[in-house]
């Protein structure tokens, strides 16, 4: 947490107020990510619909943080009590895993695998678009060919997972449901890649991640950007069901991929939907999905809101630990996407400006850079290659 922020319930909140952190995902809220300064009763009586307690920037804040950690220390018994003790313990029950099955080793050069993974990324991405233009068109989608597409991928995430975290950064686009579905994969997969779990369990991962935008075509398109009232929220929350309505009806879609489905918007704490599991309640491969769905809405959000960039991101997810998600499997994802995960552009100590290309597995912290300007911000003509590991 901000050496400046404070937790604060609720119901002691005052306009003035500036609200950094919901104890809820924002994409579930109405409310900007990238928080917001209280101004009307309105906002005050939004956060008690959605919120049992934010955090708030004592700096932003126009009005005196002070009055409501007074309150928040007297009504702390209060507070922790309301939560029906049950929950309170499976909440804070330690993540099971399942079993690692698989060890896998990079066999492929990034260079190499980008070249082949390029031409079978645009090809799915062409392959999806079309499914989904048929699933609106004609209310059909072939979930056989999701899965071999997610067959495919899987072999690229497999060989060399910076391949496509490198093109996915990089191709970035928000226009429409399926590339973020595609995108929600990715991360999916290579979370999937780093628990050892089996090449079933990766592709199961990401065909579900693949097809959860199926509900989403249903809904009307005003509730997948902008701000939302709490019967907006509701309505949303309904492409889960939706999108099994349709998996059902298609003989090729597997058990464990609609088990994914039904729970990948469940939280830790209970505040997901659509059944509000708690803990290890969730399954768990709907529970890998839901990680890396969410990280995917953080940094390419719907039109509307602002944008985290992956280092925000992964600060983010790592503050909800506990909460939001299990600690262990938010470490665990760190761990496989990085603090700087592969196409993100960073910042050096010299002031010059690279895109990460690699990260090595035995130092992220010190990924393989292509610098594209010096330290005085000029653009150099060729990108110069350093691997921090080597030349910190």
């Amino acid at each position: 947490m901000h050496l400046t922020t404070q937790e604060i319930p609720v119901q002691n909140l005052e306009i003035g107020m500036y609200v950094s952190r919901l104890d809820v995902p924002w994409v579930q809220t109405p409310f900007p990510i990238q928080g917001f300064r209280i101004t009307k009763q309105d906002e005050l009586d939004l956060l008690a619909h959605y919120c049992n307690k934010v955090y708030v920037d004592q700096f932003l804040s126009i009005v005196d943080v002070k009055s409501g950690l007074q309150l928040t220390s007297k009504l702390g018994k209060q507070t922790s009590s309301s939560i029906d003790p049950k929950t309170a313990r499976l909440i804070k029950e330690k993540a099971r895993f399942k079993p690692r099955t698989e060890t896998y080793e990079v066999s492929s050069k990034l260079k190499k695998e980008i070249k082949s993974a390029q031409n079978m990324y645009q090809q799915v991405m062409t392959q999806m678009s079309a499914l989904y233009r048929d699933m609106e068109q004609n209310g059909y989608l072939n979930v056989s060919e999701v899965r071999q597409a997610s067959t495919k991928m899987v072999k690229s995430i497999i060989k060399n997972p910076n391949a496509l975290a490198w093109l996915c950064r990089i191709g970035i686009n928000n226009e429409t449901l399926h590339q973020q579905g595609i995108r929600s994969a990715v991360w999916g997969w290579i979370f999937a890649r780093h628990l050892g779990l089996s090449e079933r369990d990766l592709r199961d991962i990401g065909t579900a991640l693949l097809l959860a935008p199926i509900g989403k075509c249903k809904l009307e398109k005003e509730l997948l950007f902008g701000q939302h009232s709490s019967q907006e929220v509701e309505a949303y929350r309904q492409h889960v069901e939706l999108t099994l309505e349709e998996t059902n009806k298609m003989f090729s879609s597997s058990h464990q991929v609609n088990y994914i489905l039904s729970s990948y918007c469940e939280r830790n704490n209970g505040t997901g939907y659509p059944k509000q599991l708690v803990g290890n309640r969730i399954p768990f491969l709907a529970r890998v999905a839901g990680i890396a769905d969410y990280y995917e809405q953080l940094i390419n959000p719907y039109p509307g809101a602002d944008a985290l960039t992956p280092v925000e991101a992964i600060s983010h997810l790592y503050n909800s630990r506990g909460s939001l998600f299990q600690p262990e499997l938010i470490e665990e994802f760190i761990q496989a996407v990085g603090i700087y995960p592969t196409g993100s552009l960073v910042k050096l100590s010299n002031e010059s400006v690279a895109i990460v290309v690699e990260q090595p597995e035995k130092s992220r912290l010190r990924p393989r850079v292509a610098i594209l300007k010096d330290s005085n911000h000029v653009a150099l003509e060729k990108p110069k290659m350093v691997c921090l590991a080597d030349d910190p």
